[in-house]
């Protein structure tokens, strides 16, 4: 038999079966495209003057006869949609449960026969939830455990919107187990409706330092209750210093003088991270009290915690001008620079140099003021007056050049 026959033959099979598949798909198309044509219009429907103020059984009544054209699985799917609007979905989800059965969402809710399920189990699990169905905070912790991500994050998520008393401690347990990474169910925690202090507390004492440190951070929610900053002082000797930094952190937003006489004694912690946070708290709570001890951080070996240190004492305001004053004679040169950007970003060598800058007659001190902070500042200081300046730019650079610093600032 000739070879041509046979490879026509084959040609003509592969353009039949080609054909034949591409006609399926753009038959799939279509009836896509025609169930979201029909969706939109049930959503419009829902939407429109006659439907908009009335009974949820005249809503259900106005689109059933749209919503009989398209599949379970695409009404289901429009329900759990975030993007659609609350009261079509109390219409979508009446209709699904009065067509297939309460039974029948909550069977698909409890889980995945296939994995390309999944969809229809955070699905159902939605759509119960906006039911507020007496199962779903069950439903939901098995979903947490459930090895498919999907499932697990749609878990967490409506657990941590969940008004239900039980949906904390669900997270709690989860947290404590690391099957899921604590940053996650943290943030769910944090914007739960539900405040559960005590249960945090329970944290505090738990042999692993990573459920410490979340409970450490989760308390900074509460600076109403009495007991959270002592409990949160009480860590300040905690052998993680992972822990430790929480805890500093926490008191940050929440202490008042407890808090601060503690984070004044962790500005000493051997951990950098944590002297860093330490010196940030103080900046937060405003202690300026504690200005001479932060300050000693701008000589720290570690970038990171000098950094902290001039932003709290930023943050503590004007009033530690006097401690900076100190620092502009100190031998270490990070500690004169440190105390130099201070005094920039307080807006306090702004205010001097254009006063001074002003006059013809410069007064000797505050000259001398800024001779000592520009000297400690260096030439980038120097330069970033003049920059700012603007129209006085002349003015303050002749002023710099009066102070020995003419090169300051050149062009």
């Amino acid at each position: 038999m000739s070879l041509e026959p046979l490879l026509l033959t084959g040609a003509v099979v592969a353009a039949a079966l080609w054909a034949g598949l591409a006609a399926y798909v753009i038959h799939i198309d279509r009836r896509r495209t025609a169930a979201r044509s029909i969706v939109a219009a049930v959503l419009t429907t829902l939407e429109s003057a006659r439907l908009r103020h009335a009974t949820e059984a005249e809503r259900l009544e106005g689109v059933t006869p749209l919503l009989e054209q398209v599949s379970r699985d695409m009404v289901l799917h429009t329900a759990a949609d975030g993007g659609t609007p609350r009261h079509a979905v109390d219409t979508l989800a009446t209709y699904l449960v009065e067509r297939w059965g309460i039974y029948t969402i909550v069977r698909e809710a409890s889980f995945n026969r296939k994995a390309r399920d999944i969809w229809r189990r955070t699905a159902s699990l939605k759509v119960l939830f906006h039911l507020d169905h007496p199962q779903i905070v069950e439903l939901l912790g098995r979903a947490v455990e459930d090895p498919s991500g999907d499932v697990a994050s749609v878990g967490l998520t409506l657990l941590g919107r969940s008004a239900d008393p039980r949906a904390p401690g669900i997270l709690i347990e989860t947290l404590r187990q690391h099957r899921i990474p604590a940053s996650r169910i943290a943030v769910h925690l944090e914007h739960s409706p539900l405040r559960p202090a005590e249960q945090y507390r329970t944290l505090l004492a738990d042999d692993d330092p990573i459920v410490r440190f979340w409970g450490a951070t989760l308390l900074a929610q509460y600076p109403e209750i009495e007991w959270v900053e002592g409990a949160l002082a009480a860590l300040a000797d905690d052998p993680d210093p992972r822990v430790r930094k929480a805890a500093v952190q926490s008191l940050g937003k929440i202490g008042d003088r407890l808090a601060g006489s503690v984070a004044v004694r962790m500005l000493r912690d051997e951990a950098p991270f944590v002297r860093a946070h330490a010196a940030r708290a103080l900046g937060e709570l405003e202690y300026a009290d504690a200005a001479p001890a932060v300050a000693e951080l701008l000589a720290d070996a570690d970038w990171w915690v000098r950094t902290a240190a001039k932003e709290s004492l930023e943050m503590m305001g004007s009033d530690v001008w006097p401690v900076l004053m100190r620092c502009l004679d100190h031998r270490d040169g990070f500690v004169r620079n440190g105390a130099a950007e201070v005094f920039q970003n307080l807006g306090i060598l702004d205010s001097l140099i254009v006063m001074e800058a002003a006059t013809d007659d410069p007064s000797r001190a505050k000259v001398d003021l800024l001779r000592r902070i520009a000297a400690a500042g260096g030439m980038r200081l120097t330069d970033s007056l003049i920059e700012r300046a603007g129209p006085e730019a002349p003015r303050i650079r002749r002023l710099l050049a009066t102070m020995g610093l003419e090169q300051a600032g050149a062009a």
